[in-house]
Protein backbone atom coordinates (compact mmCIF):
# COMPACT_ATOMS: atom_id res chain seq x y z
CA UNK A 1 0.00 0.00 0.00
CA UNK A 2 2.96 2.68 0.37
CA UNK A 3 4.61 1.72 -2.21
CA UNK A 4 1.44 2.50 -4.52
CA UNK A 5 0.75 5.62 -2.61
CA UNK A 6 4.52 6.72 -2.46
CA UNK A 7 3.94 6.17 -7.01
CA UNK A 8 1.09 8.06 -7.15
CA UNK A 9 2.76 11.14 -5.41
CA UNK A 10 5.98 10.78 -7.04
CA UNK A 11 3.85 10.52 -10.39
CA UNK A 12 1.55 13.67 -9.35
CA UNK A 13 4.96 15.27 -8.86
CA UNK A 14 6.93 14.89 -12.05
CA UNK A 15 3.54 15.58 -13.98
CA UNK A 16 2.53 18.75 -12.60
CA UNK A 17 4.29 20.74 -14.97
CA UNK A 18 2.43 18.83 -17.88
CA UNK A 19 -0.77 19.53 -15.71
CA UNK A 20 0.18 23.50 -15.45
CA UNK A 21 1.04 23.36 -19.33
CA UNK A 22 -3.00 22.96 -19.75
CA UNK A 23 -3.17 26.66 -18.32
CA UNK A 24 -2.98 30.26 -20.00
CA UNK A 25 -1.65 31.62 -17.00
CA UNK A 26 1.06 29.41 -17.30
CA UNK A 27 2.27 30.40 -20.80
CA UNK A 28 1.39 34.17 -19.56
CA UNK A 29 4.03 33.57 -17.00
CA UNK A 30 6.89 32.74 -19.63
CA UNK A 31 8.73 36.34 -19.88
CA UNK A 32 12.34 35.43 -21.35
CA UNK A 33 13.65 33.60 -24.29
CA UNK A 34 15.53 31.37 -22.35
CA UNK A 35 12.48 30.31 -20.17
CA UNK A 36 10.16 29.91 -23.25
CA UNK A 37 13.15 27.40 -25.14
CA UNK A 38 13.72 25.63 -21.73
CA UNK A 39 9.28 25.09 -21.07
CA UNK A 40 8.45 24.63 -25.07
CA UNK A 41 9.55 21.02 -26.81
CA UNK A 42 10.21 20.84 -30.79
CA UNK A 43 8.26 20.93 -33.25
CA UNK A 44 8.22 24.88 -32.64
CA UNK A 45 8.24 27.42 -36.09
CA UNK A 46 10.03 30.33 -36.09
CA UNK A 47 9.91 33.50 -38.12
CA UNK A 48 11.77 36.83 -37.73
CA UNK A 49 9.89 40.07 -38.56
CA UNK A 50 10.43 43.94 -37.65
CA UNK A 51 7.60 46.25 -36.34
CA UNK A 52 7.36 49.54 -35.80
CA UNK A 53 11.47 49.82 -36.03
CA UNK A 54 11.93 46.46 -33.85
CA UNK A 55 12.69 43.16 -34.28
CA UNK A 56 10.80 40.19 -33.33
CA UNK A 57 10.52 36.56 -33.34
CA UNK A 58 7.28 34.62 -33.61
CA UNK A 59 7.74 31.01 -32.45
CA UNK A 60 4.43 29.15 -33.06
CA UNK A 61 4.61 25.10 -31.06
CA UNK A 62 2.81 22.81 -33.33
CA UNK A 63 2.18 20.46 -30.28
CA UNK A 64 0.29 23.25 -28.26
CA UNK A 65 -1.26 25.42 -31.28
CA UNK A 66 0.27 28.18 -29.19
CA UNK A 67 2.25 31.55 -30.60
CA UNK A 68 5.03 33.32 -28.27
CA UNK A 69 6.48 36.97 -29.99
CA UNK A 70 9.43 37.78 -28.62
CA UNK A 71 11.38 41.41 -28.77
CA UNK A 72 14.53 40.26 -29.87
CA UNK A 73 16.07 43.33 -28.81
CA UNK A 74 15.07 42.88 -25.21
CA UNK A 75 14.86 39.18 -25.03
CA UNK A 76 11.82 39.33 -23.69
CA UNK A 77 8.47 37.66 -24.84
CA UNK A 78 5.83 40.21 -25.30
CA UNK A 79 3.17 37.87 -26.18
CA UNK A 80 1.76 34.38 -26.19
CA UNK A 81 -2.10 33.50 -27.30
CA UNK A 82 -3.58 30.48 -29.14
CA UNK A 83 -3.13 29.95 -32.72
CA UNK A 84 -0.60 30.00 -35.18
CA UNK A 85 -1.36 33.67 -36.55
CA UNK A 86 1.27 36.73 -36.06
CA UNK A 87 -0.05 39.28 -34.02
CA UNK A 88 1.71 42.28 -32.82
CA UNK A 89 3.29 43.39 -29.15
CA UNK A 90 2.12 47.23 -29.61
CA UNK A 91 -1.52 48.13 -28.80
CA UNK A 92 -1.72 50.34 -32.07
CA UNK A 93 -0.51 50.45 -35.45
CA UNK A 94 1.94 52.52 -36.52
CA UNK A 95 0.32 56.03 -36.63
CA UNK A 96 -2.68 55.58 -35.46
CA UNK A 97 -4.33 57.91 -33.32
CA UNK A 98 -6.95 57.43 -31.27
CA UNK A 99 -8.70 57.66 -27.60
CA UNK A 100 -6.42 54.39 -26.82
CA UNK A 101 -3.35 55.57 -29.27
CA UNK A 102 -2.87 59.14 -28.20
Amino acid sequence: MKTVLLFSVLLFAFNKPLLASNEPEFYDSIRTLEKLLSVVEEPIETYAFQEQGMEFTHFFSIDLNRSFIVNDELGEVCSTYVGRQIESCFPCQSQESSENCP
